[in-house]
């Protein structure tokens, strides 16, 4: 374990005390509300690995701020086309493949946080595959 974890911390909602909320704050319309909450869920075992595996708290808040995006996109698109039907588990994975799905505002992105973005995506798609 490296020297940024507090002393007893043994799950990554020390870094991330606001996780329960991200489905509100990638809400528009009641509906997309359920489906961030089922997001969660395969979320907190991705966090949960990255954090457990010792990953200095920099590089952990990039790839929490990344998943944080990803999610806020997928709400959008599942919103967009009323897909609340869609298995959330093969939405996260189609969302993943090939670098990820584009996040919003991603033209006002830089090329390193679009590389960053990427990363987290090609990571995920991997823990997705593994833990399935």
């Amino acid at each position: 374990m490296n020297g940024n974890r507090s002393a007893g911390s043994e799950s990554f909602r020390a870094w991330v005390p606001d996780f329960d909320e991200w489905p509100v704050s990638w809400m528009g319309i009641e509906e997309d509300l359920a489906y961030g909450r089922k997001l969660l869920l395969y979320f907190s075992g991705f966090l949960q690995a990255l954090y457990s595996e010792g990953m200095f708290r920099k590089t952990f808040t990039q790839y929490r701020d990344n998943l944080w995006l990803l999610g806020g996109t997928i709400i959008r698109e599942v919103s967009l086309y009323e897909e609340y039907q869609d298995d959330p588990l093969e939405k996260l994975a189609e969302s993943a493949a090939d670098d990820g799905i584009l996040p919003d505002h991603y033209d006002r992105m830089t090329q390193s946080e679009l590389r960053a973005f990427e990363r987290m995506c090609r990571r995920f798609e991997k823990y997705l595959g593994d833990s399935t």
